[in-house]
């Protein structure tokens, strides 16, 4: 089965509802390439949390001293972040491909993705494997840092032993409002690290660089286009919760609801909920991420068309693509002539 072939949206530059108006668009024409691998990624994601789950709640229902069981829920967090983040490193590197087979009117197919990207597969599990390490260290850092405070400073008073020494008390107790000032710096290495390597996959996918210069040229577009990058963030932040409190909290009801009806009453089995919502509320979100995704890739192509002239090189793909697509109709119409003027051998 052969993709549809569009005609691309033009190469101009756009602004921020026009560049949200592209991404449906793209979603729109080519639903199963762009929402299909962002669905296959979160489902591999989930399968991932899955297996965690299954190792960890033997653990935790077998009488886990309170220090295991507060290990065990930081090494979930983390590895939820890392899952989350590895997600968005594929779904971003391959969706790179796909917009910009859609920009340049080629067909949109992910078996030409990812054939595409095979080429350019170090850079992209380099991209993959830093973002699934990197910022976790920093949170475990931050944790870190306020459980040591924590343990050292308040170990007394949250085992109920609080000192004799009223004063002891009061310095401990004094200690709280510095939380803060132990929480801000990691927090500010985590944020600038995001926004440095906001681009990376996609420049990892699309530029022949390697691993290192995708990075740097990751943190240098965005540096150049830091109020641009910022308020696309700002309005995605806002989007997110709009589009959470419109699809996904009524899609996720419904189906709660469908099944008390269905049932006739609410089930008393522990977790139904997750496992009824789980298909509706998995697709409808896999289908925003693709969104989120295309609006990147489609701000990384706008900010190099305002800066690079990204856009002739792209018409000139374009160009060649056509050129080349026609002559493969060509081939292939004379290759059907030349079936049909062949004799039928008896």
């Amino acid at each position: 089965m052969t993709a549809a072939v569009h005609p691309p949206p033009p190469l101009a530059p756009r602004n921020i509802l026009e560049i949200w108006a592209t991404a449906v668009l793209l979603l729109r024409r080519h639903p199963l390439p762009f929402v299909g691998s962002a669905l296959v990624l979160t489902l591999a994601g989930d399968l991932v949390l899955w297996a965690w789950s299954a190792l960890v709640t033997p653990l935790t229902t077998s009488g886990a001293t309170r220090e295991q069981l507060v290990q065990l829920s930081v090494l979930s967090l983390l590895l939820g972040q890392a899952v989350v983040l590895a997600v968005f490193a594929l779904t971003g590197a391959l969706q790179a491909v796909l917009v910009v087979q859609a920009l340049t009117g080629e067909p949109v197919t992910i078996r030409t993705a990812l054939r595409l990207l095979a080429r350019r597969i170090r850079p992209v599990l380099g991209v993959t494997a830093l973002l699934t390490v990197v910022p976790q260290l920093v949170v475990l850092g931050l944790i870190a840092a306020l459980g040591a405070f924590f343990w050292y400073g308040l170990r007394p008073l949250a085992d109920g032993d609080a000192p004799a020494d009223p004063a002891v008390v009061s310095e401990v107790l004094s200690l709280l409002p510095y939380t803060w000032q132990i929480t801000t710096l990691p927090l500010l290495v985590w944020l600038m690290m995001a926004l440095a390597l906001l681009f990376a996959p996609v420049t990892a996918a699309l530029e022949p660089l390697r691993l290192g210069g995708a990075l740097r040229r990751s943190a240098l577009l965005v540096g150049n286009n830091l109020p641009r990058v910022l308020g696309m963030l700002l309005l995605e932040l806002l989007a997110t919760v709009a589009i959470v409190v419109t699809f996904l909290l009524p899609i996720w009801l419904t189906a709660v609801l469908a099944l008390a009806l269905l049932l006739g009453q609410v089930p008393a089995t522990p977790g139904w909920v997750d496992v009824v919502t789980y298909v509706p509320t998995t697709v409808a979100t896999a289908a925003y991420y693709a969104w989120l995704v295309a609006v990147l890739v489609l701000l990384y192509v706008d900010v190099r068309v305002r800066k690079e002239g990204l856009a002739a090189d792209l018409r000139e793909r374009s160009t060649a693509g056509r050129d080349q697509a026609e002559d493969l109709r060509e081939r292939r119409a004379t290759g059907r002539d030349q079936a049909e003027d062949r004799p039928e051998v008896p």
